[in-house]
């Protein structure tokens, strides 16, 4: 073998080798923003805008209730609104702002809250729900439905910036 083949096949080796280098370093800087973004713990916590069949809007503030998580109606774009629709009588004349529509939320795996029910005045139904937060932390996707999962809705929320 010629000393200039010889020369060439070390350098091409050499490349090969600085190309697997570089590889591996961005694969290991990949893994590690991975890891860093599975790792971040994503809160329900908090103040929700969601927005009904109708158009109209409300907050729902979402907080621990015991080992649980519940959701209170805290604003609405129609204040006044009475709870017109419940099958319990009794409740029909309460207004809606102030009242719980979500309770009985548990954790179930990373960033997803399962068990729960959902209120829906529009309809006086309860839902089985589960709720789960999106990357970024300030989506929310909530799931109502009947029995299983696969039978049921879903809606996204968009968390309400606090001031």
């Amino acid at each position: 073998m010629t000393a200039g083949r010889l020369g060439m096949e070390l350098t091409g080796a050499l490349k090969f080798r600085a190309l697997a280098v570089a590889a591996m370093a961005l694969a290991a800087i990949a893994l590690a923003d991975r890891a860093a973004f599975a790792a971040e713990k994503l809160s329900p916590l908090g103040v929700w805008l969601g927005i009904s069949d109708s158009g109209e809007k409300g907050h729902v503030k979402i907080y621990e209730c015991g080992d649980k998580l519940c959701g209170k109606l805290v604003w609405s774009s129609k204040p006044e609104s009475l709870d017109l629709n419940n099958p319990d009588e009794s409740k029909r004349d309460k207004i809606l702002i102030g009242q719980d529509i979500l309770v009985g939320l548990e954790p179930d795996g990373e960033n997803f809250w399962d068990g729960g029910r959902l209120y829906d005045a529009t309809t006086g139904k309860t839902w089985n729900c589960n709720i789960t937060v999106l990357p970024g932390n300030d989506k929310l996707k909530i799931r109502g439905y009947w029995g299983i999962s696969l039978f049921g809705q879903s809606r996204v929320w968009d968390r309400v910036k606090q001031e």
